[in-house]
């Protein structure tokens, strides 16, 4: 009996090791393991690094440059949340995006949205897109949409 245990315990080891070793190979895109052949960790941590900081570079790039050509001003958008409506103001000034208030008052309180409002999580994530493709937050989806849809109504009135 003792040797059947110690036999099944070796097979799910067994099977289950190249799942967790794919797992702990797969950090962030992968692209630097896969440009050093899979190499050890240790030896493309700096290559990993720049990469990082060449990525950063080129996010805060993309945030200077408009993606679209807007014109100048202060413009309120409306959009559905889960219990009302939801509006954003914002400004454009040179093509850059700048959030000056996200009202999501008849929200609910405690699951995300409203909070996330009045904290400057949707402000932050607005700006950083510089538009509408925002990543929301987890447990307030008709909040984000909404949030998304009254930047999108802002901005068709700066085109």
């Amino acid at each position: 009996m003792r040797k059947r245990t110690a036999l099944t315990a070796c097979a799910l080891a067994l099977s289950v090791s190249p799942l967790l070793g794919g797992c702990a190979s797969n950090t962030g895109s992968g692209s630097a393991d896969a440009e050093k052949g899979g190499a050890p960790a240790e030896s493309s941590q700096p290559a990993a690094d720049v990469e990082g900081e060449e990525g950063a570079e080129s996010q805060q790039e993309a945030q200077a440059k408009p993606k679209v050509d807007y014109k100048d001003g202060t413009y309120t958008g409306e959009g559905k949340g889960a219990h009302g409506t939801v509006s954003v103001t914002l400004t454009v000034a040179d093509g850059v995006i700048t959030v000056d208030e996200v009202m999501a008052d008849a929200e609910t309180e405690g699951i995300g949205g409203k909070e996330a409002a009045e904290d400057g999580t949707f402000k932050a994530q607005i700006e950083a897109a510089q538009g509408s493709d925002i990543d929301g937050v987890t447990g307030a989806t008709l909040t984000s949409g909404g949030v998304s849809k009254a930047v999108d109504a802002a901005l068709a009135q700066a085109k």
